[in-house]
């Protein structure tokens, strides 16, 4: 069960998840998502070998809450978050419904809002739960911490994506130690994606990807190119993605003199931005806060050096002789990172890269959902 699952192959819409079902077929396992309905989109489909069960949760015009920049951020408009509790109730009518129809060995609710939330009409499986970060900086905020502890502790395991976020997450939902731990999410880089060499530089070609969001930090990385381009770094930067925030984002480079630096490109096919990310010499993660940032893992499975803001799992990912950190929010420590560029490229068998293979989380998920059918 998630909030956000890929509406095809080629979505750029949490596409781990699509790379998790994939490979726990291919691992023997039986997997149906549950995920929202949006327009034009059948209520039931086949993505490969994985069954998919879209939710209706509006008249189809108005089924504009999911896959639009995150859930959360778009139910801040008024008008969107009046669907949230539309939302929740059809996505738990519909894992009742799969449920009763297929008994499945475990639930597997992705965010504990809505997903978590609604799985709990359709627990006639063990559940588990894992948090993305997202969810956890929403159980932070004062009174929803009680339906956050609520709802995790009625699953049998409580699943985080990195071990800050693990920290984080067991203050935040009061989760109870022996029933929570790391299971990371898959990179989708594989032997296809050769990642080859960027041209030579200056220009030293930077990319980001991700929702133009506030906390994804871009903001803070546009101050960043304009303080290193003043100082004289030929730095030109390539955003990639979509979201509330790109027409700010687009306004703040021409009142810094960005607009010939910068270019904004939406989301793009898999194939499509790994080639980018490949020639550039470097990706930057400029978050505010992040659950783990599989982007960073993926350009290091790409060979490409990260520069990272430290804060939440990407202290986990860039490690020594993979990149650079700076503290979040900071531009000036930020340019002063990008004035360093050329970055060595990291070493082909970087931690990071080697605990997201697939068959390593695959196992994990295994082993996860062996423990929660047998933990009374």
């Amino acid at each position: 069960m998630t909030s956000s699952f890929p509406r095809h192959p080629d979505d750029p819409v949490a596409p781990f998840l699509l790379d998790l079902a994939r490979a726990q077929v291919a691992d023997g396992m039986r997997v149906t998502v549950v995920c929202p309905h949006d327009e034009s989109l059948p209520v039931r489909e086949w993505l490969g070998d994985v069954e998919v069960v879209r939710a209706r949760y509006a008249p189809e015009r108005f089924e504009r809450l999911a896959y639009r920049g995150g859930l959360l951020a778009t139910a801040r408009d008024p008008a969107a978050a009046l669907l949230v509790p539309g939302l929740v109730t059809a996505l738990a009518t519909t894992a009742r419904r799969v449920a009763n129809d297929d008994r499945p060995d475990v639930i597997h609710a992705h965010w504990w809002l809505p997903s978590g939330l609604a799985a709990l009409a359709a627990r006639r499986s063990p559940l588990v739960i894992t948090l993305h970060g997202s969810d956890v900086g929403l159980a932070e905020r004062p009174g929803v911490g009680v339906l956050a502890h609520a709802v995790a502790s009625r699953a049998r395991f409580v699943a985080a994506v990195s071990d800050p976020l693990l920290q984080a997450a067991r203050a935040a939902l009061r989760l109870d130690p022996a029933r929570s731990g790391v299971v990371r999410m898959p990179v989708g880089v594989d032997s296809s994606h050769a990642p080859g060499s960027p041209e030579a530089g200056p220009p030293w070609r930077l990319v980001a990807v991700g929702r133009a969001s506030p906390e994804k930090g871009f903001d803070v990385l546009l101050d960043a190119l304009h303080i290193a381009r003043r100082d004289g770094a030929d730095v030109p930067l390539e955003i990639v993605g979509d979201g509330p925030e790109r027409a700010v984002l687009e306004a703040q480079c021409g009142q810094l003199g960005l607009r010939d630096a910068v270019r904004f490109v939406g989301p793009l096919p898999r194939a499509a931005l790994y080639e980018r990310m490949a020639a550039a010499h470097a990706v930057v993660v400029p978050s505010r806060r992040e659950g783990l940032g599989l982007v960073a893992v993926e350009a290091l499975a790409l060979g490409r050096p990260v520069i990272a803001s430290e804060v939440g799992g990407l202290p986990e990912v860039v490690t020594p002789g993979t990149g650079m950190l700076v503290p979040a929010e900071d531009p000036v420590a930020l340019a002063h990172a990008l004035r360093s560029l050329p970055l060595p490229s990291p070493p082909a068998g970087a931690p990071a890269v080697a605990a997201h293979a697939t068959a390593t989380v695959v196992a994990a998920h295994r082993d996860m959902y062996a423990r929660a059918i047998a933990t009374s």
